[in-house]
């Protein structure tokens, strides 16, 4: 999961840690569970110090008392929920996602700890703790509503004949440039210098060097500490230069120079997305799930998807028997777990990677993902022409992603008016 960003961090270690004793007055109830003055203070010294990097005017401090209160009653509540649902976060998942937020923060994982225990003894334990709910709370919130957000096939249809799906459905590339700069009154030979640079960075990238060396040696742009990355634009907000370049480059390849008044600029494709033609590599899968449940713990779930997986090394010909006995997904169970063949992206990404991991013919160990514990086995693996399903589901993402803010809204407006919240009354200043 990619969801919690550097700025969150930026936050955290510039927060001051507060003086003297924990205020421990609870400020909220909310079920069985409790708010204290401690996160209500800490949650506002957040907003604020958010406030003071945007250089905006806070609101009245009491308005800002009762949205940082609203904001810690709904964590709760869906904290509580995913809870209970037995939604977990292992901890080799929580790294990778710690090990992200360090990256962006242009840190390894030991240094951004080594950091956070530098500002703030203790810290880094906080902000695991503070990572980790708010991956469960993500993964429970986005599997209450799926269950809510219905797209029919009539909605993409019209959704792929409208201006709004032309648009987005247009091609859109992941660019990175170096930029070799020239005075705007260069002469001929400082012209001369700045193409050579730029043949010569294309040489290096050609050659096999990394972009990220290559735009820190050479280039002069602001990306080029980020290896030149533009990110993802469509063809209409590239330069019309940029956009002759590269309609006919492929992922990995590069461009260039191309002279712009900014100077001589090497391009190079880190991927491309779109309406064109995706032939795509597909593997064929069936699975068996093993659901956490009321009844069934997370820990009695994975040993009886061991137990099945130990039937298995004895037969793997029993592999649909046992799925249509066992499995816990309903869809695939009655065809023996049989899920068809699986294009990138399709799965959850510890699915994905399980998946291209296994062998064709072969069966997986256990593993889990957000929706139990797995067990899964390749039949085949083929290149096919997915344009049409591909267009469809950018169509259906787009749509998905409009009804997604107003079905969250709903639903948290109906847990937060079931709940039990007693607020109590704020310290006086």
């Amino acid at each position: 999961m990619r969801f919690i960003l550097a700025p969150l961090v930026a936050i955290l270690l510039a927060t001051p840690a507060f003086a003297g004793s924990p205020l421990n007055r609870i400020a909220a109830v909310v079920d069985d569970d409790a708010i204290l003055e401690t996160e209500v203070k800490q949650r506002i010294a957040d907003v604020e110090h958010q406030f003071s990097v945007r250089r905006q005017t806070l609101p009245d401090a009491a308005d800002l008392r009762n949205q940082v209160m609203e904001q810690l009653i709904l964590q709760r509540l869906q904290l509580g929920q995913a809870e209970r649902a037995g939604v977990r976060i292992d901890d080799n998942t929580l790294n990778a996602s710690l090990t992200d937020i360090a990256r962006q923060n242009g840190m390894t994982l030991e240094q951004f700890r080594q950091r956070l225990e530098t500002e703030k003894p203790g810290s880094y334990s906080d902000v695991r703790d503070q990572v980790r709910n708010e991956m469960i709370v993500s993964r429970y919130r986005n599997r209450r509503l799926q269950d809510r957000i219905r797209i029919t096939d009539q909605d993409i249809d019209s959704f792929l004949a409208s201006p709004q799906g032309e648009a987005a459905l247009a091609t859109e590339y992941r660019l990175a440039h170096i930029l070799i700069s020239v005075p705007e009154a260069a002469t001929p030979p400082q012209q001369d210098e700045a193409r050579r640079k730029a043949e010569e960075a294309l040489a290096a990238l050609r050659a096999g060097q990394a972009l990220e060396q290559v735009a820190a040696r050479f280039s002069s742009g602001d990306s080029a500490l980020k290896g030149g990355d533009l990110g993802w634009r469509k063809e209409a907000q590239l330069p019309t230069l940029f956009a002759d370049q590269v309609r006919g480059l492929k992922k990995g390849e590069f461009s260039g120079p191309v002279r712009t008044p900014a100077g001589f600029h090497v391009l190079a494709m880190l991927d491309r997305r779109g309406a064109e033609q995706m032939v795509v590599h597909q593997r064929q899968v069936r699975h068996i799930l093993v659901k956490p449940s009321e009844i069934l713990s997370l820990e009695d779930a994975q040993q009886k998807a061991s137990d099945l997986r130990s039937r298995l090394d004895k037969d793997p010909a029993d592999f649909p028997n046992l799925a249509r006995t066992y499995s816990d997904d309903p869809g695939s169970a009655r065809n023996g777990g049989d899920v068809g063949w699986v294009s990138p992206g399709e799965m959850v990404g510890s699915f994905e990677t399980m998946m291209n991991q296994t062998a064709v013919n072969s069966i997986s160990p256990v593993f889990e993902s957000q929706f139990g514990w797995h067990i899964l086995q390749v039949l085949g693996e083929r290149d096919q022409d997915m344009t049409r399903e591909y267009r469809r589901n950018l169509a259906r993402q787009a749509l998905y992603g409009r009804k997604f803010d107003e079905a969250l809204e709903l639903w948290m407006r109906e847990i937060r008016a079931e709940a039990y919240v007693e607020i109590k009354a704020a310290e006086a200043p």
